[in-house]
């Protein structure tokens, strides 16, 4: 038993293991040119445009239904 446990590496060589692997495929990753991060941040932009409008549109239009429904019930 005291065999097995000698060979297992310790913390701190398992993180430094860790991030060498880490570093390893950052390396390999393919970052975007700035053309395609432009495109990406105005797609994600008017998309947000969209559904931020969508979702007032809808709240208020929920919103003077519950209204309408309680003024309904008060009469």
């Amino acid at each position: 038993m005291a065999q097995a446990k000698a060979s297992k590496p310790n913390v701190l060589q398992r993180f430094a293991k860790y991030l060498k692997d880490v570093r390893s495929e950052v390396r390999r990753v393919v970052w975007p040119g700035r053309p395609e991060i432009v495109n990406s941040s105005l797609v994600v932009l008017v998309m947000l445009l969209l559904m931020t409008t969508f979702v007032a549109l809808v709240d208020e239009a929920a919103f003077q239904t519950i209204i309408n429904f309680l003024a309904r019930i008060g009469r």
